[in-house]
């Protein structure tokens, strides 16, 4: 999409420099034990991500400070116009229930170079398609029958470092069958309910996505209760199987 171009930090200043944003710090190698939030103007955010940047080209002692992740908020909330720049994207690709305010689903990712989401599958076991605006990201991709083979621990996450495995510590790993790709600037990426992504940043990138259930796929969302999904989460998925398979408008 031509338009998305004009992603670029100015705008992002123009638009939303003064709005409060929570970064997440904690992402990373060893999984998501020190996982917290916290909170930053936009504008001071793209700094830090310019000034690491230009650290980074430098050689500048890069590993000791990266920034942290802006993770998964409402893309809607950091662009207000970019249904204008989206305007064509074929909607269709969803289900009716989301079909007419897809973008209110859509969350962004904007990070640094190097940037990790270890191992994990999506917590609803939605759909996912994934769009990439700048810079590379790497994802290591595993079918979620493969999740038995990766330690999983709080749900989603799994204990083992898919791009440097530990196989005294992860014996099983060995066994799975594991799948890469890079995703680059205009690239989509689609992952069915479940499958399980290692993501890294390659360069400073800026990427959304939209997560959405089938009425089939949240039935089963609601069925994976008996695997332990939290309660929370087996809410939702109950509430979106009725919408969808009542035809109840989605009301967000």
């Amino acid at each position: 999409c031509p338009e998305l171009t004009s992603w670029t930090f100015d705008k992002l200043r123009q638009v939303s420099g003064e709005r409060t944003v929570k970064l997440k710090q904690g992402l990373n190698e060893e999984g998501v034990a020190g996982l917290k939030t916290i909170a930053v103007r936009l504008g001071d955010y793209l700094d830090q991500l310019t000034d690491f940047e230009t650290r980074l080209q430098r050689n500048e002692g890069w590993a000791t400070d990266r920034p942290p992740y802006l993770h998964d908020l409402p893309l809607l909330s950091i662009l207000p116009d970019a249904a204008n720049d989206l305007n064509g994207f074929p909607a269709d690709y969803f289900p009716e229930w989301y079909r007419a305010d897809w973008l209110e689903f859509a969350q962004f990712f904007l990070g640094p170079s190097h940037s990790l989401t270890p191992l994990h599958f999506d917590c609803l076991l939605t759909h996912n398609l994934f769009f990439q605006v700048r810079g590379r990201k790497r994802f290591i991709l595993l079918h979620h029958d493969q999740l038995p083979f990766c330690y999983r621990y709080r749900w989603r996450w799994c204990e083992v470092d898919a791009e440097n495995p530990d196989l005294r510590r992860h014996p099983l790993y060995q066994e799975a069958q594991v799948r890469e790709c890079t995703v680059e600037p205009g690239d989509m990426l689609y992952m069915p309910p479940g499958m399980l992504h290692h993501v890294r940043s390659l360069d400073c990138s800026m990427s959304f996505n939209v997560d959405w259930h089938t009425c089939g796929s949240a039935i089963q969302g609601m069925l994976a209760l008996r695997q332990g999904m939290p309660l929370k989460n087996v809410y939702y998925n109950a509430v979106i199987a009725f919408g969808q398979c009542a035809g109840q408008p989605a009301g967000r």
